[in-house]
């Protein structure tokens, strides 16, 4: 055959086939003498006959498994087990649980069927039978059948003497095995009483937890010792049981020859004396079954042959019920095989669980769930099957531990159900100590002490139960439902009481998505179990102002604290008690009283089979995912640690029942049952308890519920109406601050008294312990007065002692025990120094965590104060009207159109057109000097007689000139006088996002108030650390020393509450605001965490909003002359003087300079044009002498050799002179012309004179 998947299947399915043959032949054998009907799990075979014995086969999932029912022997296993009746049922049917692949199981079960089906007697209940032996089958198949006789009863009485004979040298044996027995439960008794001091001795303290542990390290090897005695004595028993064997065996031999002899009738009677007999004898387990060994030896010899069975034929019936069988066992087998392909890890096939219980009603409940679980298929994997092992809780716990290790551990149990025994509370913890070991995990189903909940010492211990301390859930969100948030806590001082209030104190503070709203604990009351008296206690309480108290305690130490609460009139009308389970069951619990009871919590069977289901539950998680390792087997190798152990508890607390018997089951990290149902009681007359709400599980929301019937509850002193909860005081002490315009302060010095409009509020200096008288009024002692009218209290108001606001520092940082105080008014609120503040007091989250903060009275923000700069004005402060660059294209444009004017009149027809004055004399043309001069003065708005464009082109152009020069001169004018007249001062800064204040570089001081909500708000903003590290050196104690120092420009900009630097800036107009609000949040009145008047202030408050009361304030202190000063001041034009227009006179001086500065030029360049034309004059005059003198030499040249100069011509064809010619040349006029202008220079003939 191959050897891949499908070959190894048919390999399976043939070796399965040949292993059931034998099976099916007893099986034919069988049905041809019985009557076979079909049933719908399987089929059944039925025998006739009086007995009415039945053989019931069903096929499980994988068909590995066959259940069988018999009621003579329950199968379990590899192992037939008897019965104390002789039947086994679950779920009204009788089943046993064979594995088909032994086929001597097989045989086993078809001997029986064949000796049931031909016995024709009553029933008899079975001993013994050993079907992995063939042997004893056969043996125990004889004794199936009756009908041999004896010959003589004295061989059979002188059997039965040497039996008892026998059974007397057990009893012998058995009372040594007492003996050593009794020496061991003595030193168990030393043992226990140990460890119970040392259990007590471990709620002490860690010291005592230690010694305990010493002590309960003897103890242990007391046990071990007491387990080598009882070894030993367990070793001389079977000593003793040796040479009982013998005795019996001599026995055996004489009934072996007296039973062909006897009656079958005197026989059955004779053996069931005998059986008594030596179960009667037989008290420890060596002995007991060194009897039954008699017994059977007995038995055996009274069955010397097997009889013969006379064979009949085969039927078609059972021909054809044969062949169905054997198919069905096929296809079955070959299913289990391919099933067992598919396993991921070879993981075991049964599973044995543990179970310590308290009853045995608990223990056969328990086996039953055990046997049902095996035929739930949505917890049960396919081939796995569970097996159960049980015992009684004995309230010893070192014989716990011991059994545990022999009863549980020894069968190897994955995990172990405990429950709490009826008297004592150490044997679950041995329990959990000594499965604990070995990693082994542990269910209780009843312990609720907080100590359980430690896995240091229970690392494997799970609860479907929750301890004592989570009734403090339930607690908060009671009290949150009746809004009472401040309580008195009384609790035991042991760990239960401890953990309660540690609980309920984190669960307090924890903030819902619908509820922001804290549980304030006002005091804690500890007590020592076992109480006397508990009168001071409550007297210390008494005048507390809270009327709700929670109390933890044992049901006798709730009895003594009722008996003095009803004493002192502290059960009456306006008290709250709510009380724990314990304590609910005090006989004197007063009327009115509310507890708390679990829901199913003495229900052991609902949390037996939901700690099974869960256990189930992450096996079969388990089976799919991780290799599961069997169990530890012996409790004396110290090594053997469980690893699968500790991945089986992860499991199990990881899992989850939506419909569990106890409703929905899940645990917490530590293993504790959570979602848990209570019933909230009310404690009714003669002691009756009924319930008035529940807490329960949602399953829509996923979280826990509470629903109460507010109109069934009787409250304390039989009252029907919701009690307030707290005693509310009626005189609170007030603090306030100074801080204008809010709280203004006088000081009294010459023991003059306040006026009506003040309120006296002495000052103590705590740093120099002297007092001081002041007199304050404001805004907010306005407030205060409005406050104490409308909700009715008095009041004592006091200045704040180091006079800060307050800040969360760390006081004496360089000492150990150094940790964070609030100082200042926050301060005093915290710590209970007073009752109220009433002052300009920021709301921020820093201090709303410790105080109670009403709704704002004011809203407002953070701004920055800073000086005005003053109002200088530069030289050329007339040109801020226009840009510069509007200033540059107005000169620009000035120039461009005196050229354009220029070339259009130089190049047009009609601009070289001379006109004719009257004088007579002709004009010239527009030059560009004289355009440049009808531009200027056109912008400039100034008379213009000469020099005019001649041209129409030129004049069309000078005209659009003209109206452009119009339009600058008229905005010029307008924007002069805005800028000059009406300028309102620029701040320095924008606001916070300035880069100067975020730049630490830049030269800029800024400050603040130290400890205020402002430092605060900068502390807490990550965006201005830098700028809050910078400003952080320069913070001021006070406002108003601050404020001064900006007012002398030694500080640059403080940065504090918008409402107070508008009122300064508004008081002085050299101080301004910059920038915008930011850091928005309000004023409030601040009270103690818990506070009854924290309400009826807001509502208070916001009652003054609505009738304008606020706004009336507002009116009288902070907006009266506010903005009357300097916004009269801004709104009045400024007089023009001549700092302001300084500018215009240097420019017109500029002007005259310029002119001088021309005219020397003018005159400077004249005198060289003069000198130049002398110089001119002299070359002149030089030449016509030349001139002269070579005319006159010609001349006479001419007169006296003129017969020379025709012999020697030079060229020239005419007569003549050079002076002629010269002369001809150079005359153009006969008469000289003065010219109309002297000329400004003469041709140059400077070459000349050279």
């Amino acid at each position: 055959l191959p050897t891949d998947t499908k070959g190894k299947a048919i390999q399976r399915f043939t070796w399965n086939s040949l292993r059931f043959c034998l099976f099916f032949f007893i099986t034919a054998s069988l049905v041809e003498r019985t009557q076979v009907r079909l049933p719908d799990k399987g089929f059944l075979v039925g025998f006739p006959g009086r007995a009415k014995y039945y053989w019931d086969f069903r096929f499980l999932e994988n068909c590995s498994v066959v259940a069988w029912s018999l009621e003579l022997c329950p199968v379990y296993g590899n192992k037939l087990i008897p019965t104390s009746h002789g039947t086994y049922s679950a779920n009204g049917e009788k089943w046993v649980y064979i594995n088909l692949y032994r086929p001597h199981q097989v045989v086993c079960i078809g001997l029986v069927a064949v000796a049931s089906a031909s016995n024709q007697q009553d029933k008899r209940s079975v001993i013994s039978i050993e079907p992995a032996s063939w042997p004893g089958v056969a043996t125990w198949v004889q004794g199936g059948h009756g009908g041999w006789s004896s010959d003589t009863s004295s061989d059979v009485a002188g059997a039965v003497a040497a039996a008892k004979a026998a059974a007397t040298a057990v009893m012998a044996a058995q009372h040594e095995v007492a003996a050593a027995k009794h020496a061991a439960l003595e030193q168990q008794s030393v043992a226990s009483a140990k460890e119970a001091a040392a259990a007590r001795a471990a709620h002490k303290s860690e010291e005592a937890a230690r010694i305990a542990r010493a002590h309960a390290l003897e103890a242990a090897q007391a046990a071990v010792q007491a387990q080598a005695q009882l070894a030993g004595a367990k070793a001389r028993a079977a000593a003793a049981q040796k040479i009982a064997a013998a005795r019996e065996a001599a026995a055996a031999k004489a009934i072996q020859r007296a039973a062909h002899n006897q009656a079958a009738r005197l026989q059955n009677a004779d053996l069931e004396a005998l059986k008594l007999s030596v179960i009667q004898s037989s008290g420890a387990a060596g002995a007991a079954g060194a009897a039954q060994h008699a017994a059977t030896a007995a038995a055996a010899a009274l069955r010397p042959q097997t009889p013969e069975w006379p064979a009949k034929p085969w039927t078609a019936a059972a021909w054809m019920w044969t062949h169905h069988i054997l198919l069905a066992v096929v296809w079955c087998g070959t299913l289990g095989a391919a099933d067992i392909d598919r396993r991921r890890f070879s993981n075991p096939t049964y599973y044995n669980v543990g179970g310590v219980l308290s009853s045995n009603e608990s223990i056969a409940f328990y086996k039953d769930t055990i046997s049902n679980l095996n035929f739930k298929d949505q917890y049960v994997p396919r081939g796995v099957t569970y097996h159960d092992y049980s015992m009684l809780m004995d309230p010893n716990p070192i014989k716990t531990a011991l059994n545990v290790c022999k009863d549980l551990i020894a069968h190897r149990v994955y995990a172990v159900v405990v429950s709490h025994p009826l008297t004592g509370d150490l044997s679950p913890a041995a329990v959990s100590y000594t499965s604990g070991f070995y990693h082994i995990p542990v269910i209780g189903i009843s312990s609720r002490d907080s100590a359980f909940s430690d896995k240091n010492i229970h690392v494997s211990f799970l609860r479907t139960v929750p301890p004592y301390s989570h009734q403090a859930d339930v607690w908060v969100d009671v009290l949150k439902h009746f809004n009472y948030m401040k309580v008195i806590f009384i609790h035991s001082s042991d760990t239960d009481g401890r953990a309660i209030l540690g609980r309920f104190q984190t669960t307090s503070q924890s903030v819902d998505e619908d509820v922001d709203r804290k549980v304030v604990v006002e005091q804690v009351i500890e007590f020592e179990p076992g109480l006397d008296s508990f009168s001071d206690r409550l007297m210390d309480v008494k005048g507390a102002q809270a009327r709700v108290f929670l109390m933890y305690a044992s049901k006798t130490d709730a009895e003594i604290i009722f008996r003095d609460a009803t004493f002192l009139n502290m059960t009456t009308v306006g008290y709250v008690w709510m009380v724990t389970e314990q304590a609910l069951d005090a006989a004197n619990a007063p009327e009115g009283l509310l507890g708390l009871r679990l829901v199913n919590a003495t229900n052991e069977h609902a949390h037996i089979q939901d700690s099974i289901y869960v256990l189930a539950s992450a096996i079969r998680d388990m089976n799919t995912s991780e290799e599961i390792h069997a169990p530890p087997s012996d409790c004396d190798n110290s090594g053997s640690i469980w690893t699968t152990g500790r991945l089986l508890f992860d499991y199990i607390r990881r899992q989850r029942l939506e419909n569990g018997a106890t409703g929905h089951v899940a645990f917490d990290d530590h293993g504790d049952r959570v979602h848990a149902e209570y019933d909230m009681v009310n404690v009714r007359a003669q002691g009756e308890h009924v319930a008035v709400g529940k807490y329960f599980y949602f399953k829509e929301t996923q979280k826990m519920r509470l629903e109460l019937k507010e109109q069934e509850i009787i409250w304390m002193g039989r009252s029907t109406s919701k009690p307030e909860g707290f005693m509310i005081p009626t005189h609170l002490k007030v603090l306030t601050i100074e801080e204008k315009p809010f709280v203004y302060t006088r000081r009294i010095d010459d023991g003059s008294e306040c006026t009506p409009e003040e309120i006296p509020c002495p000052h103590y200096n705590a740093s120099e312990d002297t007092d001081q008288l002041y007199c304050c009024k404001g805004f907010c002692m306005d407030l205060l007065k409005h406050l104490s009218k409308a909700i009715n209290f008095t009041y004592s108001l006091a200045l704040s002692p180091d006079g800060q606001f307050g800040n969360y520092i760390i006081r004496n940082l360089t000492q150990p025990g150094a940790k964070k105080e609030w100082t200042g008014l926050i301060g005093e609120l915290v710590y209970e120094r007073a009752d109220m503040i009433v002052a300009p007091l920021t709301i921020n989250p820093e201090r709303a965590e410790f105080i109670e903060f009403s709704k704002p009275f004011k809203y407002q923000g953070i701004t920055i104060l800073e000086k005005k700069p003053s109002r200088s004005s530069t030289l050329v402060s007339f040109l801020q009207p226009f840009s510069n660059t509007l200033w540059i294209l107005v000169m620009v444009s000035v120039h461009v159109v005196a050229l354009v004017l220029y070339l259009l009149d130089r190049f047009s027809p009609f601009g070289r057109f001379k006109l004719a004055n009257i004088d007579g004399t002709e004009e010239d043309a527009l030059n560009l000097s004289s355009a440049i001069w009808f531009a200027w003065g056109v912008l400039l708005n100034s008379g213009i007689g000469e020099g005019t464009p001649r041209s129409f082109s030129a004049r069309v152009l000078g005209m659009v000139w003209a109206g452009f020069a119009m339009i600058i001169v008229a905005s010029y004018t307008a924007n002069l006088a805005a800028f000059l007249v009406l300028e309102r001062p620029k701040t320095k800064l924008t606001g916070i996002n300035d880069a100067r204040l975020r730049n630490t570089m830049e030269n800029l001081t800024c400050a603040t108030v130290k400890g205020s909500a402002v430092d605060m708000y900068f502390r807490r903003q990550v965006e201005l650390s830098n700028m809050y590290r910078t400003m952080e050196a320069n913070n001021y104690d006070n406002a108003e020393q601050a404020i001064e120092d900006v007012k002398n420009g030694k500080l640059m900009a403080f940065i504090w509450d918008s409402s107070r630097l508008e009122f300064e800036a508004a008081q002085d107009c050299e101080l301004v605001t910059a920038g915008e609000l930011f850091g928005r949040s309000g004023y409030g009145v601040g009270l103690q965490k818990g506070s009854p008047w924290a309400d009826l202030v807001t509502l208070a408050i916001l009652d003054f909003h609505e009738s304008g009361i606020m706004e009336s304030l507002d009116n009288l202190w902070i907006l009266r002359n506010n903005m009357l000063n300097c916004e009269e001041n801004e709104k009045t034009p400024n007089t023009l003087g001549l700092k302001n227009m300084a500018g215009v006179f240097i420019l017109v001086l500029a002007g005259i300079i310029g002119g001088i500065v021309l005219i020397v030029i003018e005159v400077v360049y004249k005198r060289h044009q003069i000198k130049k034309q002398k110089r001119m004059e002299i070359a002149r005059h030089a030449a016509d002498r030349w001139r002269g003198a070579v005319e006159k030499r010609k001349t006479l040249r001419a007169a006296i050799l003129p017969s020379q100069r025709r012999a020697k011509s030079n060229g020239v064809k005419e007569a003549g002179s050079i002076s002629l010619a010269v002369e001809r040349g150079a005359r153009r006029r006969d008469e000289p012309r003065v010219p109309r202008y002297l000329p400004a220079y003469t041709p140059d003939v400077s070459h000349l004179v050279v």
